[in-house]
């Protein structure tokens, strides 16, 4: 944070001779975006990367002549994650997540390791997650997991945009061909793949205790009914639902 406080100083100074001197000037510096920029800086987050690197992949299908490229300001701004007010140890600990744990501090980190988690659909957007929470170490503690259901195999019509498939797995389980994968990006990962429907007939597998268990849900699947049935059981059980995919609103009771 001292070193924080010095870059603030220096952007300050820097600021006040432009002003003095009738150049581009802000009226008043946001301390606390001069800080973060300063302290977070030479750190990269896989979600972040993820949708800059999807950004980037569309401007340049744009660019080739397939719809209007960006021409102006995009801007990105996922500053209020964090409070710089709330203490928190941001000491790294020689690891992967070493990142995340300069921004939001080692005992987040705990939480993402110990998260439960249950996701319907590994496709195109559960390949992403997938990835994503490997990664980031989500499930990856001694009391973490991250069960995934998917009762389709890998398609070659599939490789195109659900990245974690080759050609040497087509016609296999998605979710076990997914959750291996993942597996090998680290090995901490907790996660147990079904083949299973998730609907009112398979509630002796998903049952009760199994959703009473979980900390959130993820929802990457095209299908509707599922859908509204995950959404109504997120509903009954209270438990927050991480909803993608195409329709808007109409997979949501």
């Amino acid at each position: 944070m001292s070193d924080a406080d010095t870059v603030l100083g220096l952007a300050q100074a820097i600021n006040q001779k432009a002003k003095d001197s009738n150049g581009h000037h802000v009226e008043e510096l946001d301390a606390d975006a001069v800080k973060k920029c300063s302290m977070f800086a030479s750190c990269s987050i896989v979600p972040q990367a993820a949708m800059f690197g999807g950004i980037i992949a569309q401007e340049i299908v744009k660019f080739t002549g397939k719809y209007t490229p960006i021409r102006q300001w995009l801007h990105y701004d996922i500053a209020e994650s964090v409070d710089l007010k709330v203490e928190a140890d941001r000491s790294p600990m020689n690891c992967r997540y070493d990142d995340q744990i300069k921004i939001y501090g080692r005992a987040i980190q705990e939480k993402i390791g110990n998260i439960r988690t249950f996701m319907v659909g590994a496709g195109a957007l559960g390949c992403e997650y997938l990835k994503a929470f490997s990664l980031m170490g989500l499930g990856c503690g001694p009391k973490g997991s991250v069960v995934v259901t998917d009762n389709d195999n890998i398609e070659v019509s599939n490789l195109n945009r659900q990245f974690l498939f080759r050609q040497q797995h087509v016609g296999k389980s998605k979710s076990e061909t997914a959750s291996m994968i993942a597996k090998e990006m680290n090995t901490s990962l907790n996660v147990v793949a079904h083949q299973t429907y998730v609907d009112p007939s398979t509630e002796n597998i998903f049952d009760d205790q199994f959703w009473e268990s979980l900390d959130f849900i993820v929802n990457a699947v095209d299908n509707i009914k599922a859908r509204l049935y995950v959404d109504q059981k997120c509903v009954w059980y209270e438990k927050p639902l991480l909803e993608s995919g195409t329709l808007g609103t109409k997979p949501n009771s």
